[in-house]
């Protein structure tokens, strides 16, 4: 038997993610996949798997679990289950009920089975992107199968794995995350390049997989611009001045100018910041 869960309650938002669809931006298709793709990764990493086995994602709290088939599970990200620490892969038997509740500030966590859970793959990949319509969405009650029946990694006479306390998410009051000099940097005035890394801004209740919103001092941007390729992590100013971060299942196009640009795995740790918090930024030497 291989390890099977069915979701009971879906929470905030489930959906089944792995490192997105690579390849087909230039046709229009986002890259989607897992918003904090180190928490994706490490999940995969507690059993072993391919780096990009699906998983299940979840939006903050709420989502239950019920195991259909007892085996393996490992969970990574913002949230802990009652029967399944944060960090942690162990053995759940048959009929284990998992809630999701809150562990850390943070918004996204991912439960991964051994080999991944089987899912259909739309352009070679199984990220669901509700925008787009592309993937399978979860429905409440449905049943998910772990691809194999055993983790590829020793579990002989081992209770629970865990991740490296250095691995694991922490959480900061004020984060400060370094960034890249955008494509349109060098026509924005000094003074408002200066004035962003200056100021301190707040992420946005409007921020969602497409882009999370930054509210703060209005910037001052150039005159329109055409629209041009867009990469995940792009900081474009909108005619409000306050900064949009295009985010996994953002647009591949775009006529706002472009201020600054996010590595993958600082786009990770912006993807966990819940509404309200508070961050700031600083040019990457």
């Amino acid at each position: 038997m291989r390890p099977t869960i069915k979701i009971t309650a879906l929470g905030m938002g489930a959906s089944v993610q792995d490192l997105g669809r690579r390849g087909w931006l230039r046709f229009g298709v986002p890259m989607g996949g897992a918003m904090d793709r180190t928490a994706f990764l490490q999940a995969n990493q507690l059993l072993g798997n391919a780096p990009n086995a699906p998983c299940i994602e979840f939006l903050h709290v709420g989502a239950r679990l019920q195991i259909e088939a007892a085996g393996w599970f490992a969970l990574a990200g913002a949230a802990a289950g009652d029967a399944l620490a944060a960090g942690t892969a162990q053995w759940l038997a048959k009929g284990t009920l998992l809630c999701l509740q809150p562990n850390w500030q943070g918004l996204w966590s991912y439960l991964a089975a051994p080999g991944g859970f089987e899912a259909p793959r739309w352009f070679g990949s199984s990220a669901v992107d509700p925008r787009c319509n592309v993937g399978q969405k979860i429905a409440q009650n449905q049943i998910f199968t772990a691809v194999l029946a055993q983790p590829r990694c020793s579990t002989e006479r081992v209770a629970r794995r865990r991740l490296s306390l250095a691995s694991s998410p922490k959480s900061d009051s004020l984060l400060i995350l370094p960034v890249m000099q955008g494509p349109q940097w060098h026509l924005f005035a000094a003074e408002v390049r200066q004035q962003f890394i200056a100021s301190t801004w707040r992420v946005s209740s409007r921020s969602d997989r497409c882009g999370y919103r930054l509210e703060g001092p209005a910037l001052k941007g150039p005159a329109s611009m055409l629209s041009e390729p867009v990469l995940p992590g792009s900081f474009q100013i909108p005619g409000n001045g306050q900064p949009i971060v295009t985010m996994a299942d953002g647009p591949t196009v775009g006529g706002y100018p472009k201020l600054a640009i996010l590595s993958e795995a600082d786009r990770s740790r912006l993807a966990q910041c819940a509404p309200g918090t508070q961050v700031r930024f600083r040019w990457s030497d």
